[in-house]
Order: C-alpha cells, then sequence, then structure tokens
C-alpha cells in the first residue's frame, strides 16, 4: 500500500501516522503504512513507475481505509477522518495517472462518494477549524461527476448505478444541471423508484414546495438507503431558512399565530430548542416559547447557520457496522490483519529471479499487481522474467554510452542462464524484457553436432535463426549489420 522509498523517507523523517503504528507497541509497521498525497510543484521530477498502485491494490487499499481504519475508536474521528481524506487523495492520484477508467475505478470512487457524503454528516457540527465542510462537498461533487461519467462508458457490473445516481440527484438538490442529466439516462434507469423519487424531491424544490420534498424524502426508499439522508441533510439547512421565509411573507399578521412544535415536526427540526434557536437567528418572534408570529418586514437571513445532526438519521446509521455501511458488503471477520495479509498476498512475487536467492536458477513471471510484469509465454527449458535493466547500462541509452563492450560483456553475463536440453547439451540462454536469446557458440556447435537442427547463420549480417522440434525453443532473430563483436562469448542484446 505504500512505496518502499516512502516508507524509508517517512520512517527517517518520523512522519509516520498514529494510525500506521501498532497501537498497543505504538512501533511503526510497514504493512500498516499508505500511501500519502503529495502535491505536483515546479521541478518535481515524474513519479516513478514503481511507485504507482495498479487496480486491485488500490481496490484493496480502499477496503482496507474504510472497513478497518474507519472503525478506529482510539482516536477522535475527526482525525480518523483527515488520515482517510489523505490517503484516498493519493489513491485518486494514481487514478488519474494511469488514466483508469476499469470496473475498479468505479468501485474505488463508489467507495470514495460513500465516504465523503457519510463524514460530511457525521461532522457537520465540528468547527471549520477541524472540518472544511466546503471542501468535502467539493471532492464528494468531483468524484461524483468522474463516476457517472464512467457510468456511460462502463456497460457491466453496474449493480449501485441507480443509488449514486440518486445521490447525485439528492446532493445538488433543485440543480438544473443534475435535472438534465437525469433527462439524459436511460429509460430503465428512468424508471427505477429510487431514482424517480430522487427526482420528484429535486423538482419539488425548484417549485419551492419544501414540505413535498421532505415527505419525499421520508419515503421508506430513502429510509433504506441511509447515505441518501446523509446527502439531503448537506441541503436541509437551507430548506428550512427558504421555508421559513416563504411563510413570513405567507402568514404575516400581527395577531396570527402559528404553533412552534408544529412547525419543528414539518421542517426536521431536532426538538423544540433547536427549532427555537433557529427562529430567533432570523428574527422570527417567539411568544411564551409555544406560538410564532411571522412578519415579514422583521424576517432577517443569518450569515452564518451551522447544520445540526438529527437523531433519525444517526439511528438509521447506527443499524449497520461502518465498514459495511461504507463498503455496501459484509466483512465476514472482525480481525484488523485479513485485509492486510490479503493485500500482502496479492502484491507478494512467487519466486525470484536472482541466482544468488534463487540456486535453482528456476524464474517465474512477476506478480500480476507489478507494472512491469512479463505475460509472454515462456519455453518448456527454462522460464524467464524482466530484470528490469536500463538500456542506458547496456550502452543502447540515448547516445550515452553506445557502443561499449565492457558494459555489454558485463551485462551478459548477469543474464546468462545454464539450461540442460533433452539431449543432455549446456545451453545457455538470455532474457531481456520478456525476449529469449542464444549464444552464438551454442548454436554453431548444435548445428555441426545435430543435422535435424535448421539453422541459418550468416556471418556478414550477423542474422540467426533457430528452430528445434524437439526442445521447441522460441525462434528469435537479430539483425547487426553496423556492429561487430570482438568475442564470441558476447551476447548482442
Amino acid at each position: 500500500m505504500c512505496p518502499v522509498a516512502e516508507i524509508k523517507m517517512r520512517i527517517r523523517e518520523n512522519l509516520v501516522h498514529p494510525l500506521e503504528k501498532v497501537s498497543k507497541t505504538g512501533k511503526c509497521d510497514p504493512d500498516l503504512m499508505v500511501k500519502s498525497y503529495s502535491r505536483s510543484a515546479a521541478g518535481r521530477h515524474e513519479i516513478p513507475t514503481q511507485d504507482l498502485r495498479p487496480g486491485p491494490v488500490l481496490c484493496s487499499t480502499v477496503e482496507y481505509l474504510l472497513g478497518r481504519v474507519s472503525t478506529n475508536t482510539e482516536l477522535r474521528w475527526v482525525e480518523v477522518y483527515d488520515f482517510i481524506f489523505d490517503r484516498l487523495r493519493a489513491v485518486r492520484q494514481d487514478l488519474t495517472i494511469q488514466q483508469t477508467d476499469d470496473q475498479e475505478a468505479v468501485t474505488v470512487l463508489e467507495y470514495a462518494v460513500r465516504f465523503y457524503i457519510y463524514s460530511g454528516y457525521r461532522l457537520c457540527e465540528e468547527p471549520f477549524e477541524r472540518f472544511d465542510p466546503k471542501i468535502n462537498g467539493q471532492h464528494t461533487q468531483e468524484c461524483l461527476k468522474q463516476l457517472l461519467s464512467l457510468y456511460s462508458t462502463c456497460e457491466s457490473h453496474l449493480v449501485h448505478r441507480a443509488e449514486f445516481e440518486s445521490l447525485y440527484l439528492v446532493f445538488n438538490l433543485g440543480q438544473t444541471e443534475a435535472l438534465q442529466h437525469y433527462y439524459e439516462l436511460p429509460m430503465e434507469l428512468r424508471n427505477n423508484d429510487l431514482v424517480k423519487m430522487a427526482y420528484r424531491a429535486s423538482v419539488a424544490y425548484c417549485l419551492r414546495n419544501y414540505t413535498r420534498v421532505l415527505k419525499c424524502v421520508s419515503s421508506d426508499l430513502f429510509s433504506r438507503q441511509p447515505l441518501l439522508l446523509c446527502a439531503f441533510h448537506s441541503n436541509l439547512t437551507q430548506l428550512q431558512l427558504n421555508a421559513l421565509r416563504v411563510m413570513s411573507h405567507g402568514f404575516s399578521s400581527k395577531v396570527l399565530r402559528y404553533p412552534l412544535p408544529h412547525l419543528a415536526d414539518m421542517l426536521w427540526f431536532d426538538g423544540l430548542s433547536v427549532c427555537q434557536e433557529f427562529c430567533e437567528a432570523c428574527s422570527i418572534q417567539i411568544l411564551q416559547e409555544e406560538w410564532l408570529i411571522f412578519l415579514k418586514t422583521s424576517f432577517r437571513e443569518p450569515e452564518k447557520l451551522k447544520p445540526v445532526r438529527i437523531a433519525g438519521i444517526d439511528s438509521m446509521l447506527c443499524k449497520r457496522p461502518l465498514g459495511e455501511l461504507l463498503l455496501q458488503k459484509n466483512l465476514q471477520s472482525s480481525d484488523p490483519s485479513v485485509l492486510k495479509t490479503n493485500l500482502t498476498e496479492l502484491c507478494k512475487p512467487s519466486l525470484s529471479c536472482d541466482p544468488r536467492t534463487n540456486p535453482t536458477e528456476q524464474c517465474i513471471p512477476r506478480s500480476t499487481c507489478d507494472p512491469r510484469a512479463n505475460h509472454t509465454e515462456p519455453c518448456k527449458a527454462s522460464l524467464t522474467c524482466f530484470s528490469g535493466t536500463n538500456k542506458t547500462q547496456i550502452g543502447r541509452g540515448r547516445g550515452r554510452g553506445r557502443g561499449r563492450k565492457g558494459q555489454e560483456v558485463k551485462h551478459s553475463k548477469t543474464q546468462v542462464q545454464r539450461v540442460l536440453t533433452s539431449e543432455g547439451r549446456s545451453l545457455n540462454i538470455c532474457s531481456v524484457q520478456g525476449r529469449h536469446w542464444e549464444n552464438r557458440t551454442n548454436i554453431c556447435e548444435m548445428k555441426r553436432e545435430n543435422e535435424s537442427e535448421r539453422t541459418l547463420c550468416n556471418e556478414r549480417t550477423g542474422t540467426f535463426n533457430i528452430s528445434k522440434k524437439e526442445d521447441n525453443l522460441p525462434v528469435q532473430s537479430e539483425s547487426r549489420e553496423d556492429e561487430r563483436f570482438a568475442d564470441k562469448d558476447t551476447i548482442k542484446l
């Protein structure tokens, strides 16, 4: 989940987060460390390929963050939010650099949207110094739009599309852009009950029929999706303010009294005291703590209104564990090391191709999570893999070190492997970027000893073409017209 170079740097600079340490001992655990977000700056080099995490690793990382880290009870949840927010931003950065637009990108964005919407509701009462709802809303909007764009290009495995189409409508309640997007949806999605109910609520908000909006949100469809209520809660304070403004003009009278409990119940205020404070902030007169007197001349819109959590939404969110709510799947085990173990097995290479660590000299392809993995079909005699050597080191770089025989001989010795053929002869095989090259001396000896082999050795051009029926070695050719080798044992790479 974190590059090795970053792990060493953060340990050296003492930048390890408490959530990346073992809770009992307080020691740093590299398996718990997650790649942090780094802002692009002038003069910064390009991100190395080995530091980019592929799609499966990104999905496992987000599942670890939302399934295990989010349930931490030792720290305040606002601190947990800051940690997950930063690591999710790094995950999205890797997705953007790799231009991933497959099912794995859809899954990561779905997880991110759920986390942002849930966090926006849970931390709505925190001071602005600790939680900024505007920044959280911007990231929610970006992920939602990117997710809906992927939905239009991805045609399979769109199980949760109706949920997020509804979230987009409710989060952008009454916005013309969201309504226009609804009209562009396929008819199957437009007829979905959940999407249709979210559309009705958005249209009612445009018509300033706020009681109808609350009736739509109070339906059983929204009760089954607590995150929809969290998304609606971001617009609830503005809805309550607009409703009081309309009522101040419609019921403007010095002799008319409106019951305070009825208003609190109708506009989803969490208690009479909360409703009373809200009305006082709008300069609405209250009599005997039970009656309201609306006057259009005295209504004032407050500069800042802090949203308040609602007990009804809290009770719905508590029905499921937080990890299952954000991931929308059952977590089979409560052991925090389960996801970490699965992730380690996903990125663990099977065997090493270094003869010093693997004396049997048998190499297999790298793990599928390595972008440098060799997916070519190996030969029967030996399995080879890419060593990752730079072309500059073997004299084929951008004009640097071209034609240096010393480097070629040195590199050839590190790549040659001796393999016994079916007839008991010794054969040298070299592996470079997934291709198999054979030594010239061994080829000529095989031609003289075995008449069944078809070998073409052109000393003028240096072209070789081998076809061996019994060993079924791959046929490879290489033309050399401008360069000569002084040593027969030197291999042209």
